[in-house]
């Protein structure tokens, strides 16, 4: 696309502050960013350009002066400092909604015959479903925080009707997974260091790991279990990783796994078109930490056994992050 950006400024009199008023509303609605020097900026998609002009329209027609310019380069803003900008006002908007969600749902896990509670969590599930098709529509950058917002919604629904999360039916139990070997190939990465995370500390956490060398054969038996990689047990479902996978066939649903699921997701699926040859459109900030870091965590470890230690840390301490969040 030669025109991939559209930066909007608006001036209006002193006089004009109703007009103002309206306006920002207007560009809050339909997703516009501030970006500086009360410039405010969208994609260029033909939706937005049509916004904007009808936009340009009102505040001319007002009183006041707007000017509407497309763009292929933003100065000293780069593209992906710019995608990083409608990701976090995104992800600030698919907060709000998140936490009231939290609270309601463990509201209802501590007291589920609670009817106030329960018509307080139906009432603010029809405006949450609402609110949540509102902001998806301008969700240009996606982070993954609003798939994880309709895991939780999913969640409370299911609290409300008294069959929470935690009673839901997965396709496989852990109890038939205890003492097993969980073989992928080496070298692993994100998806596999990431899943064998989830299996240690929601499945078994006396599981052990055995990673084959390239055309080594895939070890069968009832005391093994494979993942992420070709006709494993347990490895890429349509669109889902492997992390994805195994959190849906054991049911494990909680806060930590769920945004997890974002960054494992946004990293994996990123490193599979550079390995294409093709471009990751730029990481979400918190994915793009994350994966700095285990980079890092690869360039430090002398074997793929010391790598997975120093990885279970890190999930460990995002877990505890995600579960009760710094002050």
């Amino acid at each position: 696309m030669s025109n991939k950006w559209i930066v909007f400024s608006l001036s209006l009199p002193v006089r004009l502050q109703s007009l103002r008023v309206k306006a920002l509303r207007r560009l809050a609605a339909i997703g516009a960013v501030p970006l500086k020097n009360s410039l405010h900026l969208l994609p260029g998609v033909p939706g937005c350009r049509e916004h904007l002009t009808w936009l340009s329209q009102e505040i001319e027609a007002g009183g006041g002066e707007a000017v509407l310019l497309t763009c292929s380069d933003l100065g000293g803003v780069s593209d992906d400092d710019a995608r990083q900008l409608f990701r976090q006002a995104r992800d600030a908007d698919y907060a709000e909604v998140e936490a009231e969600a939290s609270r309601l749902e463990a509201l209802l896990a501590v007291s589920p015959e609670d009817d106030a509670a329960r018509r307080d969590a139906r009432a603010f599930l029809r405006k949450a479903e609402r609110r949540l098709t509102s902001i998806r529509e301008i969700d240009f950058f996606p982070s993954g925080r609003g798939a994880a917002l309709r895991l939780l919604l999913d969640d409370l629904a299911a609290r409300i009707d008294g069959a929470g999360p935690d009673l839901a039916q997965p396709s496989c139990r852990t109890s038939d997974f205890q003492g097993r070997t969980w073989v992928t190939r080496e070298h692993p990465y994100i998806d596999r260091l990431s899943s064998f995370w989830l299996v240690r500390r929601r499945i078994d956490a006396g599981a052990s790991i055995r990673l084959l060398a390239e055309g080594e054969a895939v070890p069968q038996g009832p005391e093994f279990a494979s993942f992420d990689m070709a006709h494993a047990d347990f490895t890429h479902r349509g669109e889902l990783v492997n992390f994805e996978v195994l959190a849906q066939d054991f049911g494990i649903r909680d806060v930590a796994v769920r945004r997890l699921m974002a960054i494992v997701r946004a990293i994996d699926l990123a490193d599979a078109l550079l390995e294409e040859g093709g471009e990751d459109g730029g990481l979400p900030a918190e994915a793009r930490a994350v994966k700095d870091v285990l980079d890092g965590l690869i360039k430090i470890s002398s074997s793929d056994a010391e790598l997975l230690d120093r990885a279970m840390l890190l999930f460990d301490a995002l877990a505890a992050t995600y579960t009760a969040p710094c002050a």
